[in-house]
């Protein structure tokens, strides 16, 4: 019989080019994109805990698929439909002390995930996600450091989502991740 579980974030932070220096770790925000100008750049660090729960929420040897990312977009100035890309962060990072000048090695060779935001669209968004990557996270053969969001989107396209330092929970960052059979149909 198929279960499923939300995670919530265990940490999460934007890094901003032009503010290269400084950390946005407890802010209720995220950001990823570009603002004023090419050298304006943001992006997002979110990482999930699978122990967050309780440890055995999901039994040893368990298969995990689908797997999704939900965010909820409360900032949307790009002027036409824009992918945001999720990539496997490769170095642990901490969530109050990291800036885009000390932000983690990211494994760029393919997107662990993607979606496609349309221009003014605000509310809920769902990114299906790599399950190999996923499960590997789960079984130990990759180090859980979380994923980088960012889009590649000309300048003035700021998209902005909610993140777990905002005081409505129901609002923040989720992992939903599925196991064991017949896992494709997705909560309601």
């Amino acid at each position: 019989m198929p279960t499923f579980i939300y995670f919530a974030p265990e940490k999460d932070a934007y890094v901003s080019q032009y503010y290269a220096d400084n950390n946005f770790g407890e802010v209720p925000y995220l950001y990823t994109n570009r603002y004023k100008s090419t050298d304006d750049e943001y992006q997002s660090l979110i990482q999930f805990d699978f122990c967050s729960l309780g440890c055995n929420q999901v039994p040893p040897n368990s298969e995990l698929d689908p797997n999704q990312l939900f965010l909820y977009i409360y900032r949307n100035e790009i002027p036409c439909s824009t992918r945001l890309y999720a990539y496997r962060i490769i170095q642990s990072w901490n969530e109050l002390s990291v800036t885009w000048n000390t932000k983690p090695l990211v494994d760029y060779t393919y997107p662990v995930g993607y979606v496609d935001i349309a221009a003014g669209y605000f509310g809920e968004v769902k990114m299906d996600l790599d399950p190999e990557v996923i499960q590997r996270w789960y079984n130990g053969y990759y180090q859980n450091n979380g994923l980088l969001l960012k889009c590649d989107a000309p300048n003035n396209s700021l998209i902005g989502f909610y993140s777990r330092e905002f005081n409505n929970p129901d609002l923040w960052p989720k992992l939903w991740v599925c196991y064991n059979q017949n896992c494709c149909v997705e909560p309601t």
